[in-house]
């Protein structure tokens, strides 16, 4: 195939517009009409990567099948979509009116009447050195599957989840000490984070404590000082055996004064 490098002002001014250095015109058109079952058009195919057949004329129950060849003797078929609808599937035959784009390499294309009932069945080929992929992906919507995805196991999603737990709303008495129930950590769970946060009228200290025993013991791993009127948090990375061995709990102890409002909660979480 011949380039535009090749050619002198001369020849470029001469050459009319739509046709390529190589004489393949752009746009090519080639039309047939059959009243049987017969091939309606076949043409060369070179120096185009594709084009669209406008069915004009559908016949009476009959089928249009497409087609496409290197040796112009074995064909194979050819998908074509169509171009009215705005989220086609390939298909290898059609039975109505209305173009339909297709995008290929090979040396021959055609489009026969492989099923004819009565009529005549007429379309106009137009061939294309430049072409839509309209045989490949179309993110239109619509019902059209673009595959299936399979997976096994439990999906790990990065988003705000966790188990959330309302410890105490009651008030504590001066010195007194709240403790919480053990909280389990299995392997189900995908946490990694124990949260805690505290609120009272009256200062006091906030606790995180972890049990390796199945709750026999625990052991402080956070502790926070909460002033009065205020709130505090405390956040722990979870460690451990990830089994029903592991537990995490809250535990607040008052100051010297009586608390009018308290309020404790915790959550394991991502």
């Amino acid at each position: 195939m011949a380039s535009f490098a090749g050619l002198t002002d001369t020849q470029l001014r001469a050459t009319p517009v739509g046709t390529a250095p190589d004489a393949v015109t752009d746009g090519l058109r080639t039309s047939g009409s059959v009243s049987a079952a017969s091939v309606l058009v076949s043409v060369p195919n070179t120096g185009f990567v594709g084009g669209s057949f406008h069915v004009t004329n559908p016949g009476t129950t009959c089928t249009v099948t497409y087609e496409q060849s290197n040796d112009n003797a074995t064909w194979i078929a050819l998908p074509v979509v169509s171009l009215a609808a705005a989220n086609a599937s390939p298909v290898l035959t059609t039975t109505a009116a209305g173009i339909y784009g297709f995008a290929t390499t090979a040396a021959y294309v055609r489009a026969r009447v492989s099923t004819y009932t009565s009529g005549t069945v007429a379309l106009t080929l137009a061939q294309k050195r430049q072409a839509p992929p309209v045989t490949g992906v179309s993110l239109a919507g619509g019902a059209s599957a673009l595959g299936t995805v399979s997976i096994t196991g439990t999906p790990n999603v990065l988003s705000n989840v966790g188990t959330g737990y309302t410890d105490s709303t009651t008030a504590l008495a001066a010195s007194a000490t709240f403790t919480g129930t053990g909280r389990v950590l299995t392997s189900a769970s995908q946490y990694a984070y124990f949260h805690a946060i505290a609120y009272a009228d009256q200062a006091g200290t906030l606790f995180v404590e972890q049990s390796l025993d199945t709750g026999a013991t625990y052991q402080p791993v956070l502790s926070q000082a909460v002033a009065a009127n205020s709130a505090a948090q405390v956040m722990a990375r979870l460690t451990g055996t990830f089994s029903s061995a592991t537990l995490y709990r809250v535990r607040y102890v008052n100051g010297a004064a009586a608390q009018a409002t308290f309020r404790l909660s915790s959550a394991f979480s991502r």
